[in-house]
């Protein structure tokens, strides 16, 4: 009865779509973790950290204002260089010059960085001398070293280890970087037992900064033949327990040997992306709701990949970019839709994590809810509506606070037509980004007051909102 209801009064309204209750409690009083500052990262091929072919010019270097200025309107706190041409033989390890550059960057935009050395077909001492230069310049924004990249791709574990120990030992010699801490394996997702291995070697805990992971739960995006699944499959509830059997396979091990890990590479779908899906509002709606994850299960931070051109096999004088959060354009940069799910979890992700239910769902609803605690006293609650299409419900959501409410704000991300399959319009507080990487939007006064410790309000199909609060005392 409620539903058909709620369906005609909106349909009134101009909105074509049924509206479905749903309870969210929020645990104020039980925070889970602080959430780390540098949680959200980048990652980018070594390639990028080199001269420009064609210009001379660096990408990273201190003074891209609008690549700086679009890191830090995101939030993004990491940078992680390394990938395949971190190992390719064709590719020129970066000089002094290149990271002088590399490390500007980091300094204007306030970032941490892991720096990948070659592994396969060098030496020790030629990596050792890297380290030591990186080390001794800019050792205040380094986070770790890598030895190579995804090294199970053409090494078995116990060939890896033998060789990363051997690096190792020179890099921490007196004469180079004896306090040097790393980041290891960074295997694909095919062995996440090598992640678990290593973290139980003994020694490990004192010899890395981090275990490294990569992740991509789509598998290879040119392999996608059903676009439409593919959108479907980002928005549904069946991706947490698979990202949950992929947790289970290394992380325990890691927190037991007392490690962190960080998912240093990853996005939706590899090899580029998946053309039609990572690169829509989809994407949006998927990477505020991934941040959330595995800031719940204990993940240091995540870098997802990102750089210029990257898509292989398609056709045509430039090739899309499709999972990177941003891309070059006339103009500056260009936010793509993940850049803008990243940007939601800036709005609300920092601080301490709470526990959050989503209850008296009997509907449904394809809804997800995170809680944070950004300063005392004050609750940010996302709520992701993952709902999409012509049969996506909104739902009207009571979050219960279990305290008295105060004063509330709102800020929303949405498509201008609620169309998950597009990858313009998407906006953040009513504003798209601009080519300088600023943003102008802005939260909103909550229309309706709070009635004790709960509150209402309406979530749209294919859309997210960050609902901040002051709770009374």
């Amino acid at each position: 009865m409620f539903l058909r209801w709620a369906f005609f009064f909106l349909a009134l309204l101009g909105q074509a779509w049924a509206v479905c209750p749903v309870t969210v409690r929020v645990e104020t009083e039980k925070p889970i973790r602080t959430i780390p500052d540098d949680f959200c990262g980048l990652s980018y091929e070594t390639k990028m950290v080199l001269p420009n072919t064609n210009t001379g010019k660096h990408y990273f270097r201190g003074d891209n204002l609008p690549l700086i200025t679009a890191f830090k309107t995101l939030g993004i706190k990491h940078l992680r260089v390394g990938g395949n041409t971190a190992e390719r033989a064709t590719v020129n390890i970066p000089n002094e010059k290149d990271i002088d550059a590399l490390f500007a960057f980091a300094k204007e935009a306030d970032l941490k960085v892991i720096y990948s050395v070659r592994l396969q077909k060098n030496t020790p001492e030629a990596a050792a001398k890297i380290a030591k230069y990186v080390s001794e310049k800019y050792g205040d924004r380094l986070s770790c070293f890598i030895f190579g990249n995804e090294p199970n791709k053409d090494m078995k574990y116990g060939e890896f280890l033998a060789e990363w120990k051997k690096f190792r030992e020179v890099i921490v010699r007196p004469e180079y970087v004896p306090s040097a801490k790393f980041c290891a394996p960074t295997a694909t997702d095919r062995n996440p037992d090598w992640a678990r291995d290593m973290a139980g070697e003994p020694g490990m805990k004192e010899m890395l900064a981090m275990i490294g992971q990569h992740y991509y739960p789509g598998g290879d995006g040119p392999d996608v033949k059903d676009i439409v699944k593919a959108r479907d499959d980002m928005l549904s509830p069946a991706w947490h327990p698979k990202y949950q059997a992929f947790y289970d396979l290394f992380v325990p091990a890691v927190l037991k040997n007392g490690l962190k890990f960080r998912m240093n590479e990853g996005s939706s779908f590899s090899k580029g992306g998946a053309l039609g899906a990572s690169d829509t509002y989809s994407a949006s709606l998927w990477i505020l709701d991934y941040l959330y994850w595995w800031a719940h299960h204990s993940a240091s931070g995540l870098n997802f990949h990102s750089g210029q051109k990257v898509l292989p096999g398609t056709v045509g004088p430039d090739k899309p970019n499709v999972y990177t959060p941003l891309t070059s354009s006339e103009g500056g940069y260009t936010i793509l839709p993940p850049g803008y799910g990243i940007k939601m979890f800036e709005l609300g992700g920092h601080g301490e994590l709470l526990p959050v239910a989503v209850e008296k769902n009997k509907d449904k609803v394809n809804l997800v809810a995170y809680g944070v605690v950004p300063s005392p006293g004050v609750v940010n609650v996302t709520l992701i509506n993952r709902e999409y299409g012509p049969e996506g419900r909104g739902a009207e959501v009571t979050v219960d606070l279990g305290r008295g409410v105060g004063s509330g704000r709102v800020v929303k991300m949405e498509q201008e037509s609620g169309e998950v399959s597009a990858v313009g319009g998407v906006r953040v507080g009513g504003k798209s980004f601009t080519e300088d990487g600023k943003w102008s939007g802005d939260w909103s006064a909550l229309e309706q007051k709070a009635k004790g410790n709960e509150l209402r309000i309406l979530v749209g199909p294919s859309t997210a909102l960050v609902l901040q609060v002051t709770l009374k005392q």
